[in-house]
């Protein structure tokens, strides 16, 4: 399975680019719900619960199609209805743009289900697929286990609660806020700091009602330095900036010569050629050391050509370009 996170990061680096392009906003979308997809496919084949012959079928995405694989983490991973329902939207704008069609949404519905994929995959009850039998690892003692419970299932429905009020991430101040409230009203307290991530001491200030309401009444001064952090260490996990630039770009060496213009595309069609008449984005600038952008905007000249059709590969999910001239 290919890495999430990379599709992840090419989804921000498209959306960067695209300002009202509705062709690159699409792509920036079919990146964004590819992350998703890897993610799933790759927690379900390392979760114990389901058998070795479901996660091997899970595997493959002609066997398991997203309607399949989003019922499985509704069983598994306990996700919502209504999450459910806008992944499964989301795909179907997906398979609009890999045939050809043009994206009518816009800029804030592709940034909004980026960051909606990102809390997906950052979030803590899909961090670790559940283990089965009833048994914990041999290197973890069963008092752990029980706290690592206890913690996934505050986490699990905080983020419920979460993305149902704040379905894009941009009030996390706000509700922190209203977590750290409920502590002075309920003994309940940590829990702010259980939605920002520190699970250790957000557990601690549960069980000494915030640490003798001293903690909770301190922390009213630290939530908005813990809501950075936390954002910075999502952004960090995704490899890209607080503006959505990839933090590590590929590097090409500078004392390679790099095609440009006619040559790229001719080199690219060589390429494809030796591919069996199909090409992604990457597999060109691997094989061109030309950059992303200078690639893509080759391909998609041929695309507005008729030279080349876009679609989805099979097996991997990636967006495709096919050589029909040259698919023998």
């Amino acid at each position: 399975m290919s890495d999430h996170f990379n599709k992840l990061q090419l989804g921000w680096e498209r959306l960067q680019k695209a300002d009202s392009d509705s062709e690159l906003l699409g792509y920036a979308l079919v990146s964004f719900h590819g992350a998703l997809e890897d993610y799933f496919r790759d927690w379900l084949a390392n979760n114990n619960s389901l058998d070795l012959a479901q996660r091997d079928r899970v595997k493959n995405p002609q066997q398991v199609q997203w309607k399949e694989l989003v019922d499985l983490m509704q069983q598994y991973g306990g996700l919502s209805a209504d999450d459910s329902h806008r992944i499964l939207q989301a795909n179907k704008l997906r398979q609009e743009v890999a045939h050809g069609s043009r994206f009518q949404g816009s800029r804030a519905d592709v940034e909004a289900y980026g960051q909606f994929v990102q809390q997906m995959i950052n979030r803590p009850g899909f961090a670790t697929p559940p283990v089965s039998h009833g048994y914990a690892p041999s290197n973890t003692r069963q008092g752990d286990s029980e706290i690592s419970k206890v913690i996934n299932t505050l986490t699990t429905e905080i983020n419920n609660i979460d993305r149902q009020i704040n379905p894009t991430g941009n009030n996390r101040l706000p509700i922190s806020y209203i977590l750290c409230g409920l502590g002075f009203i309920f003994p309940v307290g940590g829990l702010h700091r259980i939605y920002n991530g520190k699970f250790g001491t957000g557990l601690l200030w549960l069980c000494t009602f915030g640490l003798f309401y001293v903690g909770q009444f301190v922390d009213l001064l630290l939530i908005p330095g813990m809501v950075d952090e936390y954002k910075r260490n999502l952004r960090s996990q995704s490899g890209v900036s607080a503006f959505g630039v990839p933090l590590n770009p590929p590097v090409v060496a500078t004392q390679v010569h790099v095609p440009k213009g006619n040559d790229l595309m001719i080199r690219l069609i060589e390429v494809a050629e030796s591919r069996g008449g199909s090409l992604t984005v990457t597999q060109g600038v691997k094989a061109t050391g030309a950059s992303f952008a200078e690639v893509e905007t080759a391909l998609k000249e041929m695309f507005k050509s008729g030279y080349v059709k876009i679609d989805n590969d099979p097996i991997s999910g990636a967006v495709t370009y096919y050589f029909h001239e040259l698919d023998q």
